[in-house]
């Protein structure tokens, strides 16, 4: 390399050095470096991809220059038969205006590109990053511009990688920030003490075995421990009497979903679980409140915890309702299957118990339970429907 090649590639390695060092978003150091790879080599364009490969999909891209959009709106399947992972780097590709892995999506765009070299870089836990830079003649990248890209990717990575880390942190603070809103609840009433944790980890586990993915069972599990964080308003003899209130107390009491959801909304970070707070009240039927949202129209994150906040508040019992066994609970469920709950959900909550059947920790067996309450599902739903006498298990409670 000569001297003002390498006093060129020192210029470049401290302008990007300097980015990521003054700056904590990541897309924009990604940005800084596609920027500088295609100014530098003189390519046509550049991407750094950012690639989930356990749930095989494209997390995102950040690319500069021509928008080659036979590359950059390629799907996750596309992208790896083309760059295959297997293979050795760099990846070289010398025709792509006639390579037929690479959908022709816009006809004058393939033909504006020839060449692409593209590297893989190891970021941490399920993510990879994918650089791939592109030239409009027939570019094949000496030594050092090999060297140099394979640099600049792993700083990329790097970068990727200490962002992740801190994501962690914050997650995890963030959940220590939830376990306390929770407890400060349940502090003030011993009879409910265990009720938010429990219907959190029963809401978890029925969203897991749902098939949700992994975000959106932590966002129910966080939306569980604070659905009753609107109690924080209600008065302490309100709260005593649950099971037995008047009525001007359980206009008083229906309103915890919406204090609780305007407790959370300027509250950024948790603005995701703010719909599902709000809706935990709301019945399949259409006959819960605060609005009275009906079916599919309530959040399904908010049917799941219905579910479960029934059942913990039976098994365990409150001040003029009392406790329920475990097979009275889980029929008194089935009852409400189509009126009060989602049958899906239900149906979802008993295959969860079966699965789990340490859950509760109650000792008691709830396998042969659920096996008799699972026959005709479909069937009770619908006379469910029908019926509108049907004798109300929850009194006290909705």
């Amino acid at each position: 390399m000569d001297d003002t090649r390498f006093r060129d590639y020192f210029r470049l390695f401290a302008d990007i050095s300097k980015q990521i060092h003054s700056n904590t978003r990541t897309t924009d150091i990604l940005a800084c470096i596609v920027e500088h790879i295609t100014q530098f080599l003189g390519a046509k364009g550049c991407i750094f991809w950012i690639l989930n490969n356990s749930r095989e999909k494209i997390q995102t891209q950040i690319s500069h220059g021509f928008d080659y959009q036979s590359l950059s709106r390629v799907d996750y399947p596309t992208l790896m038969a083309l760059f295959d992972p297997s293979a050795a780097c760099p990846i070289s590709i010398t025709d792509a205006r006639n390579d037929e892995r690479i959908p022709d999506l816009e006809r004058l765009g393939k033909h504006l590109i020839n060449a692409i070299t593209g590297l893989y870089f190891n970021i941490t836990g399920p993510y990879t990053g994918l650089l791939a830079v592109y030239f409009t003649g027939n570019r094949e990248l000496d030594e050092d511009e090999l060297e140099l890209l394979t640099a600049l990717g792993e700083q990329g990575a790097i970068a990727l990688e200490k962002a992740f880390g801190y994501d962690a942190e914050m997650l995890d603070l963030y959940g220590q920030i939830i376990q306390g809103f929770a407890l400060a609840i349940e502090a003030r009433d011993p009879v409910t003490h265990g009720h938010s944790v429990t219907v959190a980890r029963l809401a978890e586990a029925t969203a897991r075995q749902m098939g949700l993915a992994e975000k959106e069972a932590d966002q129910i599990r966080h939306a569980a421990i604070l659905h009753d964080i609107g109690k924080i308003g209600t008065r302490d003899q309100v709260l005593d009497r649950l099971g037995k209130l008047s009525k001007k107390e359980m206009v008083q009491i229906r309103q915890h979903p919406v204090l609780g959801a305007d407790i959370l909304r300027p509250l950024a970070f948790l603005g995701d679980i703010e719909p599902l707070v709000r809706s935990h009240h709301e019945l399949f039927n259409g006959k819960g409140y605060p609005e009275g949202k009906k079916g599919e129209q309530i959040p399904l994150g908010a049917r799941i915890i219905t579910v479960c906040d029934a059942f913990e508040t039976m098994i365990k019992g409150r001040p003029g309702m009392p406790k329920k066994d475990l097979a009275s609970a889980l029929n008194a469920l089935k009852q409400g299957v189509g009126s009060r709950f989602d049958p899906r959900v239900v149906q979802t909550f008993f295959d969860m118990m079966k699965a789990n059947k340490n859950i509760l920790e109650t000792g008691e067996s709830t396998t042969h339970c659920l096996d008799i309450l699972t026959q005709n599902m479909g069937r009770l739903a619908e006379q469910n429907r029908i019926e509108k006498k049907l004798a109300n298990p929850f009194s006290g409670f909705f």
